[in-house]
């Protein structure tokens, strides 16, 4: 279970950190308002929420491996019984178990179900319930993409268009901070932050600490 500890945080990292270095094509929208791309601050790796994400993860592979390791008698078995528990308790879209599924190992399925669903979540707090595109749970970058384009458009009904394209960042960037509405104790640490791409990496991090942390316990209940 050590290995797939390791496994789980580098799906996770990649789907999330490395895919946002990808910037969604925002059509008539001034770049300025799609800037910065949401994980493009954090320099492929964790910078805000390190210790946090570390030990969730260590608590998801434990609880996992608790509710699989003994009563999985092979290797398909197993693979089966992670893939269940942490879809029953993390697919709040009910989409990720189908359409993650595509992934053969274990910890790409576990990173495509936590980082769509948290990015679903986003869209919501944004208010985009619209369905998410067909390359979505497939397609290397399609998430990110999904949730820059929901950010350029609500944003820029928000905010406006202005040749004054800093203060156009800045309008959409404290109208994400308001509608994603982290706790205080994950939106001061990320506030603090006195560069404004460092600020958004940060929220971006925080955003997605927020969905396992509310996500995590549920698969303790289910051990139990």
């Amino acid at each position: 279970m050590r290995c797939l500890a390791r496994r789980i945080g580098i799906a996770l990292l990649s789907a999330f950190l490395f895919g946002g270095c990808q910037q969604a094509g925002t059509g008539s929208a001034p770049q300025s308002a799609a800037e910065p791309a949401p994980g493009s601050a954090v320099d492929n790796k964790l910078r805000f929420f390190e210790p946090e994400f570390s030990a969730l993860l260590d608590q998801v592979v434990g609880t996992l491996g608790d509710a699989c390791v003994s009563s999985a008698s092979d290797g398909a078995r197993l693979d089966a019984c992670l893939r269940d528990h942490f879809a029953e308790a993390f697919d709040d879209s009910r989409q990720g178990r189908r359409y993650c599924d595509f992934h053969a190992d274990v910890s790409d399925f576990i990173g495509c179900v936590a980082i769509g669903n948290t990015l679903i979540d986003v869209r919501h707090r944004l208010a985009d319930d619209t369905p998410v595109p067909d390359a979505f749970w497939r397609q290397e970058g399609a998430m990110i993409d999904a949730l820059t384009e929901t950010i350029v458009k609500r944003g820029i009904d928000r905010c406006g268009v202005s040749e004054d394209s800093v203060a156009v960042r800045e309008c959409v960037m404290t109208w994400f901070e308001q509608q994603v509405d982290l706790p205080e104790n994950l939106a001061g640490r990320c506030e603090a932050q006195p560069d404004e791409k460092d600020r958004y990496g940060c929220f971006v991090e925080g955003v997605m600490l927020r969905y396992l942390q509310d996500h995590v316990p549920r698969l303790g209940a289910m051990s139990t």
